[in-house]
Protein backbone atom coordinates (compact mmCIF):
# COMPACT_ATOMS: atom_id res chain seq x y z
CA UNK A 1 0.00 0.00 0.00
CA UNK A 2 3.29 2.37 0.90
CA UNK A 3 4.75 1.51 -2.34
CA UNK A 4 1.29 2.29 -4.32
CA UNK A 5 0.88 5.03 -2.79
CA UNK A 6 4.09 7.06 -3.30
CA UNK A 7 3.42 5.83 -7.34
CA UNK A 8 0.25 7.59 -7.15
CA UNK A 9 1.21 10.68 -5.55
CA UNK A 10 -1.42 10.62 -2.63
CA UNK A 11 -0.49 11.97 0.05
CA UNK A 12 -3.26 11.13 2.31
CA UNK A 13 -3.29 7.36 1.18
CA UNK A 14 0.57 7.35 1.66
CA UNK A 15 -0.39 8.88 5.18
CA UNK A 16 -2.85 6.61 6.06
CA UNK A 17 -0.86 3.80 4.81
CA UNK A 18 2.27 4.41 6.69
CA UNK A 19 0.38 4.90 9.93
CA UNK A 20 -1.02 1.22 8.81
CA UNK A 21 2.64 -0.16 8.61
CA UNK A 22 3.50 1.07 11.65
CA UNK A 23 0.84 -0.05 13.76
CA UNK A 24 1.66 -3.50 11.87
CA UNK A 25 4.82 -3.70 12.96
CA UNK A 26 4.09 -2.88 16.47
CA UNK A 27 2.01 -5.89 16.55
CA UNK A 28 4.13 -8.29 15.35
CA UNK A 29 6.80 -7.47 17.95
CA UNK A 30 9.51 -4.59 15.65
CA UNK A 31 8.03 -1.29 16.96
CA UNK A 32 11.72 -0.32 16.35
CA UNK A 33 11.04 -1.18 12.60
CA UNK A 34 7.63 0.64 12.10
CA UNK A 35 9.24 4.06 14.04
CA UNK A 36 10.42 5.25 10.83
CA UNK A 37 7.37 4.87 8.97
CA UNK A 38 5.09 6.13 12.28
CA UNK A 39 7.24 9.21 11.68
CA UNK A 40 6.87 9.90 8.55
CA UNK A 41 3.84 9.45 8.60
CA UNK A 42 3.05 11.98 11.33
CA UNK A 43 5.27 14.38 9.63
CA UNK A 44 3.01 14.16 6.40
CA UNK A 45 -0.21 14.44 8.24
CA UNK A 46 0.61 17.52 9.95
CA UNK A 47 1.05 18.69 6.60
CA UNK A 48 -2.56 17.73 5.57
CA UNK A 49 -4.09 19.59 8.65
CA UNK A 50 -6.71 16.69 9.18
CA UNK A 51 -7.25 15.75 12.90
CA UNK A 52 -8.58 12.60 12.26
CA UNK A 53 -5.68 10.93 10.00
CA UNK A 54 -2.89 12.88 12.06
CA UNK A 55 -4.72 11.74 15.82
CA UNK A 56 -4.49 7.79 14.13
CA UNK A 57 -1.04 8.53 13.06
CA UNK A 58 0.42 10.28 16.74
CA UNK A 59 -1.35 6.84 18.02
CA UNK A 60 0.88 4.67 15.99
CA UNK A 61 3.99 6.68 16.45
CA UNK A 62 3.20 6.87 20.03
CA UNK A 63 3.06 3.18 20.71
CA UNK A 64 5.94 2.60 19.16
CA UNK A 65 7.87 5.42 20.44
CA UNK A 66 6.96 4.06 24.41
CA UNK A 67 8.51 0.50 23.69
CA UNK A 68 11.90 2.55 21.93
CA UNK A 69 12.32 5.95 23.31
CA UNK A 70 9.66 6.78 26.21
CA UNK A 71 11.34 10.29 25.98
CA UNK A 72 9.54 11.08 22.79
CA UNK A 73 6.31 10.64 24.30
CA UNK A 74 5.41 13.42 26.57
CA UNK A 75 5.44 16.14 24.20
CA UNK A 76 3.47 14.13 21.51
CA UNK A 77 0.22 13.24 23.65
CA UNK A 78 -1.20 16.27 24.12
CA UNK A 79 -1.05 17.04 20.71
CA UNK A 80 -2.70 13.97 19.96
CA UNK A 81 -5.22 14.21 22.64
CA UNK A 82 -6.08 17.60 21.20
CA UNK A 83 -6.32 16.02 17.47
CA UNK A 84 -9.42 13.68 18.76
CA UNK A 85 -10.91 16.58 21.01
CA UNK A 86 -11.05 18.59 17.76
CA UNK A 87 -12.13 15.92 15.71
CA UNK A 88 -14.98 14.26 18.02
CA UNK A 89 -13.22 10.90 17.70
CA UNK A 90 -13.96 9.53 21.25
CA UNK A 91 -12.98 6.13 20.19
CA UNK A 92 -9.53 7.02 19.47
CA UNK A 93 -9.24 10.01 22.63
CA UNK A 94 -9.98 6.90 24.93
CA UNK A 95 -7.18 4.77 23.41
CA UNK A 96 -4.56 8.06 23.89
CA UNK A 97 -5.65 8.81 27.48
CA UNK A 98 -5.32 5.55 28.01
CA UNK A 99 -2.08 5.33 26.84
CA UNK A 100 -0.48 8.57 28.28
CA UNK A 101 -1.96 7.07 31.68
CA UNK A 102 0.70 4.12 31.35
CA UNK A 103 2.83 7.01 30.60
CA UNK A 104 2.93 8.39 33.19
CA UNK A 105 2.61 6.17 35.20
CA UNK A 106 6.15 4.57 34.39
CA UNK A 107 7.37 7.74 35.03
CA UNK A 108 6.28 7.85 38.38
CA UNK A 109 3.24 10.60 37.95
CA UNK A 110 0.33 8.80 39.64
CA UNK A 111 -1.69 11.51 39.89
CA UNK A 112 -0.94 12.56 36.23
CA UNK A 113 -1.87 8.57 35.62
CA UNK A 114 -5.44 8.98 37.41
CA UNK A 115 -6.49 11.94 35.62
CA UNK A 116 -5.38 10.26 32.21
CA UNK A 117 -7.38 7.12 33.08
CA UNK A 118 -10.15 8.53 34.58
CA UNK A 119 -11.22 10.73 31.51
CA UNK A 120 -10.31 7.84 29.28
CA UNK A 121 -12.71 5.69 31.59
CA UNK A 122 -15.43 8.64 31.08
CA UNK A 123 -14.49 8.53 27.07
CA UNK A 124 -15.55 5.05 27.04
CA UNK A 125 -18.49 5.01 28.99
CA UNK A 126 -19.71 7.78 26.54
CA UNK A 127 -19.06 5.35 23.02
CA UNK A 128 -20.52 2.00 25.55
CA UNK A 129 -16.91 1.19 24.53
CA UNK A 130 -15.99 -2.06 27.16
CA UNK A 131 -12.43 -3.30 27.76
CA UNK A 132 -9.99 -4.35 30.75
CA UNK A 133 -7.04 -1.54 30.24
CA UNK A 134 -8.57 1.34 32.01
CA UNK A 135 -9.64 -0.68 34.85
CA UNK A 136 -6.05 -2.58 34.76
CA UNK A 137 -4.38 0.76 34.69
CA UNK A 138 -6.64 1.89 37.61
CA UNK A 139 -6.01 -0.95 39.69
CA UNK A 140 -2.00 -0.20 39.30
CA UNK A 141 -2.94 3.42 40.13
CA UNK A 142 -4.11 2.51 43.38
CA UNK A 143 -1.81 0.00 44.62
CA UNK A 144 0.63 2.87 43.88
CA UNK A 145 -1.87 4.97 46.12
CA UNK A 146 -1.70 2.38 48.73
CA UNK A 147 -4.72 1.40 48.34
CA UNK A 148 -4.95 -2.06 48.16
CA UNK A 149 -9.08 -2.46 48.20
CA UNK A 150 -9.56 -0.09 45.07
CA UNK A 151 -7.06 -2.00 43.48
CA UNK A 152 -8.47 -5.18 43.95
CA UNK A 153 -11.91 -4.13 42.52
CA UNK A 154 -10.28 -2.94 39.57
CA UNK A 155 -8.05 -6.19 38.68
CA UNK A 156 -11.36 -8.37 39.12
CA UNK A 157 -13.84 -5.83 37.13
CA UNK A 158 -11.04 -6.05 34.23
CA UNK A 159 -11.19 -10.20 34.84
CA UNK A 160 -14.66 -10.20 34.72
CA UNK A 161 -14.54 -7.68 31.53
CA UNK A 162 -12.50 -10.00 29.80
CA UNK A 163 -14.07 -12.98 30.56
CA UNK A 164 -17.08 -11.93 28.69
CA UNK A 165 -15.14 -10.33 26.07
CA UNK A 166 -13.52 -13.38 25.34
CA UNK A 167 -9.81 -11.47 25.99
CA UNK A 168 -6.98 -13.42 27.16
CA UNK A 169 -4.86 -10.78 27.28
CA UNK A 170 -7.36 -9.40 29.88
CA UNK A 171 -7.59 -12.54 31.77
CA UNK A 172 -3.74 -12.31 31.76
CA UNK A 173 -3.22 -9.04 33.37
CA UNK A 174 -6.07 -8.60 35.65
CA UNK A 175 -4.62 -12.29 37.29
CA UNK A 176 -0.96 -10.76 37.50
CA UNK A 177 -2.55 -7.46 39.15
CA UNK A 178 -4.32 -9.87 41.98
CA UNK A 179 -0.74 -11.76 42.11
CA UNK A 180 1.00 -8.51 43.14
CA UNK A 181 -1.58 -8.20 45.54
CA UNK A 182 -1.85 -11.27 47.03
CA UNK A 183 2.28 -11.02 47.14
CA UNK A 184 1.86 -7.12 48.70
CA UNK A 185 -0.34 -8.22 51.72
CA UNK A 186 2.48 -11.67 52.07
CA UNK A 187 -0.34 -14.38 50.31
CA UNK A 188 2.98 -16.03 49.26
CA UNK A 189 0.98 -19.59 48.07
CA UNK A 190 -2.13 -17.84 46.27
CA UNK A 191 0.49 -15.10 44.70
CA UNK A 192 2.75 -17.89 43.24
CA UNK A 193 -0.68 -19.38 41.64
CA UNK A 194 -1.70 -16.40 40.22
CA UNK A 195 1.58 -15.66 38.85
CA UNK A 196 1.66 -19.05 36.97
CA UNK A 197 -2.39 -18.36 35.86
CA UNK A 198 -1.38 -14.94 34.34
CA UNK A 199 1.73 -16.33 32.93
CA UNK A 200 -0.03 -19.15 31.25
CA UNK A 201 -3.14 -16.73 30.34
CA UNK A 202 -0.37 -14.46 28.17
CA UNK A 203 1.24 -17.33 26.70
CA UNK A 204 -1.85 -18.42 24.78
CA UNK A 205 -1.95 -15.10 23.35
CA UNK A 206 1.49 -15.35 21.69
CA UNK A 207 2.17 -11.64 23.67
CA UNK A 208 4.57 -10.29 25.36
CA UNK A 209 4.04 -8.40 28.87
CA UNK A 210 4.14 -4.78 28.40
CA UNK A 211 5.53 -2.13 30.75
CA UNK A 212 4.94 -0.78 33.43
CA UNK A 213 3.55 -4.62 34.29
CA UNK A 214 7.50 -5.90 33.10
CA UNK A 215 8.67 -4.45 36.29
CA UNK A 216 6.35 -5.09 38.42
CA UNK A 217 5.60 -8.61 37.78
CA UNK A 218 9.24 -9.35 38.27
CA UNK A 219 9.95 -7.74 41.51
CA UNK A 220 6.75 -9.76 42.59
CA UNK A 221 8.04 -13.03 41.61
CA UNK A 222 11.51 -11.82 42.87
CA UNK A 223 9.83 -11.54 46.56
CA UNK A 224 7.51 -14.57 46.74
CA UNK A 225 10.09 -16.79 45.49
CA UNK A 226 12.66 -15.33 47.75
CA UNK A 227 9.47 -16.36 50.72
CA UNK A 228 8.37 -19.77 49.11
CA UNK A 229 11.53 -21.14 48.27
CA UNK A 230 12.17 -22.38 44.35
CA UNK A 231 10.58 -25.91 45.24
CA UNK A 232 7.20 -24.85 46.65
CA UNK A 233 7.53 -21.43 44.01
CA UNK A 234 7.90 -24.14 41.30
CA UNK A 235 5.09 -26.39 42.38
CA UNK A 236 2.58 -23.52 43.19
CA UNK A 237 3.46 -21.57 39.87
CA UNK A 238 2.82 -24.77 37.69
CA UNK A 239 -0.45 -25.34 39.69
CA UNK A 240 -1.78 -22.20 38.75
CA UNK A 241 -0.40 -21.95 35.04
CA UNK A 242 -2.71 -25.72 34.71
CA UNK A 243 -5.95 -24.54 35.57
CA UNK A 244 -8.53 -24.57 32.84
CA UNK A 245 -10.39 -21.23 32.17
CA UNK A 246 -13.25 -21.61 35.02
CA UNK A 247 -10.65 -22.74 37.63
CA UNK A 248 -8.34 -20.26 37.32
CA UNK A 249 -11.32 -17.66 37.54
CA UNK A 250 -12.50 -19.41 40.46
CA UNK A 251 -8.79 -18.75 42.07
CA UNK A 252 -8.50 -15.19 40.65
CA UNK A 253 -11.75 -14.07 41.89
CA UNK A 254 -11.26 -15.90 45.62
CA UNK A 255 -14.06 -18.12 44.86
CA UNK A 256 -14.35 -21.91 46.02
CA UNK A 257 -11.33 -23.83 44.59
CA UNK A 258 -12.24 -26.86 42.11
CA UNK A 259 -11.65 -30.50 44.61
Amino acid sequence: AVEFARQLGDDRLLTESLTSLCFAYYWSGEPGRGLPFGEESVGRARQLGDDVVLGRSLTGYLLSSHRIDPSRCERLYPEAIACTERSGDRLMNYTLHNNAGCHALMAGDVPAARAHLERAAKAGQAIGHSSQHVPVNLGWVMRQESDPDGARSMFEAALRMARRNGDRSGLAYGSLGLACLAADRGDWHRAGELHGTAQAFLDRTGERWEEPEVRYRQESLVKVRAQLGEEHFDRVYAQGSTLNLEEALDVALGRAAPA
